[in-house]
């Protein structure tokens, strides 16, 4: 099994206070808006385990952005 505070996208921490048994309420990642896109991404084995990190979901927002341009 993957470790939870990992992003399953780049291998980088994730920094997801959810993944630490943390009030889920402090975790930058309940304000945030995942496009449903993004966890095409992700292999099958880990969808919904583990958080992508902030870096990896603004890359991916970036390039969706220049994509629609």
């Amino acid at each position: 099994m993957q470790d939870l505070g990992i992003c399953p996208l780049c291998g980088n921490g994730n920094r997801c206070c959810n993944s630490k048994n943390s009030s889920s309420s402090t975790c930058w990642c309940t304000v945030e808006e995942f496009p449903n896109e993004i966890f095409e991404l992700v292999p099958e084995e880990y969808l919904r385990k583990t958080c992508i990190c902030k870096s990896c979901l603004e890359k991916f927002k970036e390039s969706a952005k220049k994509i629609q341009i």
